[in-house]
């Protein structure tokens, strides 16, 4: 199926759905300049997750973790919503999407306007103390690492900061993970962007959805996921979320030409 007949078809599905919901991975940040963690020359190719990443050696060793948070938060605090987390927002904005599940902790779903996020990672964007469980700007912390320190503390009691984001070994909050699979459940449109589908337990709400006869729509310049699809939209999300939206809009035109 060519690109220009795919997205009518996505569209449509769209439209006429009472439930869509995105699921978003990695590849959706990697175009802000964000790379993939487990790309080569990610993050895991210079520190192991098991050791830098591991909540077990975390509380026991919290300066390995806040050794390569210097690290990827330099690339984070750099980055900025690109056109596809627009487009995200913008399918909100027009009613048709009801959530964003996702995989990332960059925070820039919310930056580009997308008010119901379900982060299943968490958040890298904020700092909570391991003791009185204050939260802080992930600024605070990095300020304190910048200054010397090697692990950053809770100026109200002195306990470490974590950042609000889940480590390996870690369970995902309950919450997060119950309410993401009820929105699979129920979703009639599902449409995946940039996840290679290869984390668990997050890569079970696309075979949730599709158990619930819902419909699977992938954008991705990579088929390696096209057997899961019953839309599949090759390319970058960047260039091809936004011609999705002006779809959508000619469609949402069309049927009120008609009325």
């Amino acid at each position: 199926m060519e690109l220009d007949e795919a997205l009518r078809k996505a569209a449509d599905l769209i439209v006429n759905a009472s439930s869509v919901v995105a699921f978003t991975g990695a590849g959706i940040s990697v175009e802000s300049g964000i790379p993939d963690f487990r790309s080569s020359g990610g993050l895991w190719s210079k520190y192991d997750p098991e050791v830098y990443c591991n909540y077990s050696v975390f509380k026991q060793k919290p300066e390995l973790f806040w050794k390569m948070a210097v690290d990827m938060q330099s690339t984070m605090a750099e980055a900025q919503p690109n056109p596809a987390h627009y487009a995200l927002a913008e399918l909100e904005s027009m009613g048709y999407l009801k959530h964003v599940i996702t995989q990332n902790v960059d925070n820039l779903h919310q930056r580009a306007g997308s008010n119901k996020v379900r982060e299943l990672h968490g958040n890298g964007s904020t700092a909570s103390c391991m003791v009185c469980r204050s939260k802080v700007p992930i600024s605070e912390a990095m300020d304190q690492l910048n200054s010397g320190k090697c692990v950053p503390v809770c100026s109200r009691c002195g306990g470490v900061l974590r950042m609000d984001a889940i480590l390996f070994g870690e369970p995902l909050q309950s919450s997060v993970m119950e309410g993401s699979l009820r929105l699979a459940m129920f979703a009639e449109v599902m449409l995946v962007i940039g996840t290679s589908l290869v984390v668990s337990p997050a890569n079970s709400l696309v075979q949730l959805c599709k158990s619930n006869q819902g419909t699977i729509v992938i954008c991705d310049p990579s088929p390696a996921n096209s057997h899961l699809a019953h839309v599949m939209l090759r390319g970058n999300a960047g260039e091809v979320l936004p011609r999705l939206v002006q779809a959508c809009k000619a469609l949402r035109t069309k049927g009120k030409a008609q009325m």
